[in-house]
């Protein structure tokens, strides 16, 4: 029987001169550049977790974007997964043999100052950046430059 775990995992983003940028972290167990997240506590919902783990790993509190609709959708939209992937996982400190990580990745942007007590420092990406950044999980460069497209794209319907 195959152990599934749910996890959350959050990726940062920001307009800057008509510009997305994305945000990502160092996860310093892994050694790689990550988008914020972990694993799923008792008692928490997956959103929780996502807001959780980017306020520890990214000192910052955000607020969970939903998947973008037509701009004059009238009604209060609620931040749900753009994705839920099954991943592989080796061993961990969670769970001592191989195992899947239900991940639920959000898209978030940062909603206040960032703490010094982070974690982690976010890095951030313009999609050209993203594109040859050195050190960025190959999952997470995917899923980034997808993100900023939809949201490049989202943008430039709004203002046309």
């Amino acid at each position: 029987m195959t152990i599934i775990e749910q996890t959350a995992s959050t990726f940062l983003v920001q307009r800057k001169e008509m510009r997305w940028l994305i945000g990502l972290a160092w996860h310093h167990r892994l050694e790689i550049t990550l988008p914020a997240g972990g694993h799923q506590e008792p008692g928490e919902t997956i959103a929780e977790t996502a807001v959780r783990e980017v306020l520890e790993e990214a000192g910052v509190r955000c607020r969970l974007l939903p998947l973008p609709l037509p701009s004059r959708f009238p009604q209060r939209l609620i931040g749900v997964p753009w994705w839920i992937a099954d991943v592989p996982a080796g061993p961990d400190n969670h769970t001592g043999a191989p195992h899947v990580h239900r991940d639920h990745v959000f898209v978030a942007e940062p909603d206040g100052d960032y703490s010094d007590d982070a974690e982690s420092e976010v890095q951030w990406f313009t999609a050209e950046d993203l594109a040859h950044a050195d050190g960025v999980s190959e999952d997470s460069r995917i899923q980034g430059m997808e993100i900023l497209a939809i949201l490049q794209r989202h943008a430039e319907r709004d203002i046309n």
